[in-house]
Order: structure tokens, then sequence, then C-alpha cells
């Protein structure tokens, strides 16, 4: 009987420290919530919104990666089951919606990252941060600059490919990667076509800006930029008419 007493007082000495070690090295459980920053920086502190629409928290795709950075989940946020179990250890999740690299109209993208461990038989509530990361390009002329000009078209080209074009009275925002982009430019008055070219770089992510156009001295062979409280005037190319 004594015998019998120490066997099953070992027996649950070794089932407490399964027990506590399945706690602190075995799987646990994970939910994500996304918040977002939506704020932009511009000379209003306006909001996303007033660009384009919105995603919502399922259309985000969520990437885990593991501490060697081997990747453990990637898919739709809605499609993620919080009951997945998860070996304890520190993690990482990156969300996003969009593309950095698909630019235009209506084309935010958004991204955000964060850092968590998973302990044994827990669930953790993680909070990922989400904001805008491109860039917001919009086109404004002035009233002189309409009344000159009877039609106008600007491109914004990179390394010779189109990102997206405004036509004449286009008040669309565009939405591009903020580390480079040339605006090209042709303006049609009653007599001549002209064009211009002028290259930007090392724009903010997460910043609305506006090139405003104005011709202050209509007939001119120059036009005036505003761009970012920077004012500079652009020397236009002739391209006569045809017959």
């Amino acid at each position: 009987m004594k015998h019998l007493k120490t066997i099953l007082g070992a027996v649950a000495l070794l089932m407490a420290f399964a027990c506590t070690k399945n706690q602190a090295e075995g799987n646990g459980q994970v939910s994500f919530v996304l918040t977002g920053d939506y704020q932009i920086a511009d000379q209003t502190r306006s909001n996303v919104s007033q660009y384009t629409t919105l995603p919502s928290s399922e259309d985000f795709t969520i990437t885990i990666i593991d501490a060697s950075s081997a990747p453990v989940w990637a898919g739709k946020l809605s499609d993620w089951d919080s009951a997945t179990l998860l070996k304890a250890g520190n993690y990482k999740v990156t969300a996003t919606y969009g593309d950095i690299e698909d630019e235009g109209f209506d084309k935010p993208f958004f991204t955000g990252a964060a850092d968590f461990t998973i302990a044994g038989a827990q669930t953790a509530e993680v909070t990922v941060n989400v904001s805008l990361g491109n860039t917001i390009i919009m086109i404004g002329c002035s009233d002189n600059f309409r009344n000159y000009y009877k039609d106008y078209t600007f491109r914004l080209t990179r390394n010779g490919s189109e990102i997206v074009t405004f036509v004449k009275d286009e008040a669309k925002a565009a939405f591009v990667d903020a580390y480079k982009f040339t605006l090209e430019g042709t303006v049609v008055s009653e007599t001549r076509t002209q064009t211009f070219s002028k290259d930007y770089a090392s724009l903010k992510e997460a910043t609305a800006y506006t090139i405003m156009f104005d011709a202050s001295n209509v007939g001119s062979n120059s036009i005036t930029i505003t761009f970012n409280n920077a004012v500079e005037t652009v020397e236009l190319g002739d391209m006569e008419l045809n017959d």
C-alpha cells in the first residue's frame, strides 16, 4: 500500500509538471482586431474617406511569421480562425489592403504590423493599426488657367510608364507610390498646343498634395505651378497646331 501511494504521488507530480510545461511551451490562440488611422496630412488635416471608399476589416490580408521569419499563415482576415493553435513563441502579423505598385484613382494602399507573443493555453488579442501607405495627388487649376486654355491633360508617369491621367476638370484624386513620379502636361489654347514635364520625388506617404496650375501671364510661354507651398515657373514647349 505504501508503494502504491508512492507511485500515485509520482504520477500526480508528473501530470502537474506536464500541465505546467504545456502552459509554458504548448499551444495558444490569437484573435486579431484592426484599427484604422485614416487621417492624412494636408492643409486641412483631412481623412482618406474624402478621396475614396474605405475598406472594411474583412478586406485586409494578414500574414503571420514566426521569430525566424518563417511563414505561418496568410490570407484574408475574414478567413482567419481564432481557434487555430499556434506554438508558444514570438510572432509578427502584417495587415495590408491594396498594393503599393497598383496606382491610380481609388487605389489606396493600407498597411500595418504588430508583434505578439503566444503563451501556452492562452488566447492573445492583437490589435493592428493600419494607415495609408501611399500618397494622394490632386490637380487644381485657377480661373485664369481654365479660361485661357480650352483643353488640358496632365499625366503622372514613372520611367516612361503611365500611372494615371487627369483629363480636363478631373476632380478625383490619384493614389501613387510616394518615392517619385513625373508630371507631364499638355495645354491647348486658341492658337497652339504646348507641353511641359516636371519631376517630383521623396513625397510623404499618408499625405494629400494638390498640384495647382495658374496662367498669370496669359499668352506667355510659361505657367506657374504651386506644389507643397512652393511656387515655380515652368516653361512650355511649343507644338504648333496642324492646319
